[in-house]
């Protein structure tokens, strides 16, 4: 959906938007999660002489991969939406470092703001950087593989000590 910003009113626009969550992954190419239900998202889209602001909440529900147990589970992302588009020129800018602020700020390429494009960053930045299925999970046995989760692999792997790091376990601590 592409919002052009010349239909946002004084008032701001007001959008109650359901995204079918397959739209969505197929514009955004292959990423690390899948979208199971629709995007729902409640935005307020306000504009001022330099500035579109973009505000309001969202929710999904995703399927990630564990980085523990490397099984597939369901995690619920609902999150705020607070992006800010500048409409100025482009032109005249040189390299430089930028501040807080303006490292969130996006540019306008044209008069459109891509709506899915807004909500799928959203749900890439709401990914946690280490998915975990639980916080009990307690992963795979470095040694052998076998999921820790199902019961002890019985390959003593605790027992095995790193030979980088066996000089370590002389140290004494006074």
């Amino acid at each position: 959906m592409k919002v052009d910003i010349h239909d946002i009113l004084e008032e701001g626009l007001h959008l109650e938007i359901t995204e079918n969550g397959n739209e969505l992954q197929t514009t955004a190419g292959k990423v690390d999660f899948l979208i199971l239900s629709p995007v729902s998202a409640n935005l307020t889209l306000l504009k001022s002489d330099e500035e579109v602001f973009v505000r309001g909440r969202m929710a999904s529900i995703l399927r990630l991969r564990c980085a523990r147990c490397l099984k597939e589970f369901e995690q619920k992302i609902s999150s705020n939406i607070d992006v800010v588009y500048s409409i100025a020129p482009e032109h005249g800018l040189k390299e430089k470092e930028l501040s807080r602020e303006e490292a969130s700020t996006n540019y306008l390429k044209g008069d459109e703001i891509d709506i899915n494009a807004v909500l799928f960053e959203q749900l890439s930045l709401d990914i946690p950087m280490q998915p975990v299925c639980g916080p009990n999970c307690k992963g795979l046995c470095p040694k052998c593989g076998a999921d820790l989760n199902q019961g002890n692999c019985g390959c003593h792997a605790t027992d095995h000590t790193d030979t980088r790091f066996a000089k370590l376990k002389e140290l004494k601590l006074k």
